[in-house]
């Protein structure tokens, strides 16, 4: 079904009802009409719009999803345009558009296909007598809130991967090509996020404003100006988690730095000792007629000296800590 329509009273009770049903004009302020369109399509958006008797709906924008989050005023209800967040099945961040039309006693979102904040919302508050209770505008603050919440959700499973990437470049050495596959990933995933996110500061500035407020008649402005300030924090987060991931890369660098330092150290270790041994090696093959070089021990002699020097460059080495 593409449309779904859905009436909340002071009981608590939650009905849904057909469209051809709908008296926009016989509503109360114990009653609120959430209709939900599941399909961006003209008829379905216009067929909506006719039964809540609204004129001048830009219909061909909300059909157009590649746009900036938006919010216009009008007569009669505020329209205005999300970017929602989720993870698919396979880890992959998608964009949600959502469009909204808000008005006495009614709302209506547009968007393609389910959006789980939106289904977890109807399982979650079925039955609740304050439902009935609410306002237009503070129903869309509910909303709002869990929109904001669905860009906390993904900023978490970001930071999850930032944790175990810390892990794994101080546990053990990551290749270079597979660093920076994760890194440029987990980059692209917060400035999607914060791309999408942060132009939203136009829609909670605008609802939290006074002025705006006599668009509809509702005292909802506490909730709006609470809900920016939630904004507000959520955009510090996402602001936080880009520093994060920009800082792995001065992880990875340091601890680059370090395994060359300690590779650097095994290699004078062994140079201090195979050049010992060379030197002697050397001084003892000149050709010199040393009593020394007569004596049937010498071979001996100078193999005692060779491990004797190894041992002591052995010795200072490990009090270096080069190994």
């Amino acid at each position: 079904m593409k449309i779904l329509v859905y009436l909340y009273d002071e009981s608590g009770k939650e009905k849904e009802v057909n469209l051809e049903e709908i008296d926009i004009n016989n509503l109360n302020d114990q009653q609120l009409l959430w209709i939900n369109i599941l399909e961006r399509d003209a008829e379905s958006v216009r067929r909506v719009t006719t039964a809540l008797h609204l004129i001048k709906v830009p219909i061909k924008g909300i059909l157009r999803t590649r746009e900036r989050p938006k919010i216009f005023k009008f007569q009669d209800f505020y329209h205005f345009f999300i970017i929602s967040v989720e993870v698919d099945r396979m880890g992959k961040i998608c964009p949600i558009p959502i469009d909204f039309l808000v008005g006495k006693n009614f709302v209506v979102t547009v968007h393609d296909g389910d959006v789980k904040y939106l289904q977890e919302f109807t399982r979650r508050e079925k039955g609740e007598r304050h439902i009935g209770d609410l306002d237009a505008e503070s129903f869309v603050a509910t909303m709002l809130d869990l929109h904001i919440v669905s860009h906390f959700n993904v900023l978490e499973k970001i930071e999850k991967e930032v944790d175990e990437m810390d892990e794994n470049i101080l546990r053990r050495d990551l290749e270079d090509e597979e660093f920076l596959k994760q890194m440029v990933k987990l980059r692209n995933e917060v400035s999607k996020l914060r791309r999408w996110f942060l132009p939203h500061r136009d829609i909670f500035y605008s609802l939290s404003r006074p002025d705006f407020k006599k668009a509809a008649d509702a005292d909802s402005l506490e909730n709006f100006q609470l809900l920016n300030e939630h904004f507000e924090s959520a955009v510090d987060s996402i602001e936080s988690s880009r520093e994060t991931v920009l800082s792995l890369f001065d992880l990875y660098t340091t601890k680059t730095s370090h395994r060359m330092n300690y590779l650097m150290k095994r290699l004078t270790f062994i140079t201090i000792l195979v050049g010992g041994m060379g030197v002697i090696a050397g001084v003892l093959g000149m050709n010199f007629e040393e009593e020394f070089f007569k004596n049937s021990n010498a071979f001996w002699f100078v193999i005692a000296g060779m491990l004797t020097l190894a041992i002591l460059t052995t010795l200072y080495a490990r009090r270096k800590s080069w190994f």
